[in-house]
């Protein structure tokens, strides 16, 4: 059987626990609302990471397919970049710009 989270102790081995929570949450009917809630936050944050994900991918794979090299600068800047209507923005314009540097000036 897994060991509780509160089991265990914290990554410094100072013995307290990241994961304290009330007693409650691991009993009864409460356990599985929690795990479904803490399930539910894990899987939409996943989502939204996979997203922004693609999002990049995408738009630099139109920059490649139209053949235009993209500099390091640009690069750096989708990386750094997590916010996904901003790059679902970028994506939009990389359809249409003449250099990638074109893809953050507002229209």
């Amino acid at each position: 059987m897994p060991t509780a989270p509160d089991a265990a102790s914290d990554a410094q081995g100072e013995g307290r626990n990241r994961w304290r929570l009330p007693s409650y949450i691991w009993q009864g009917p409460m356990r599985r609302y929690w795990l479904e809630a803490a399930e539910r936050a894990f899987r939409e944050g996943y989502e939204e990471s996979v997203r922004v994900s693609l999002e990049r991918s995408v738009i630099l794979r139109l920059f490649f397919w139209r053949r235009i090299d993209v500099p390091r600068s640009v690069l750096r800047r989708l990386q750094e970049t997590d916010d996904l209507a901003q790059l679902e923005a970028w994506r939009e314009r990389a359809y249409d710009v003449a250099s990638p540097e074109d893809l953050f000036v507002a229209r």
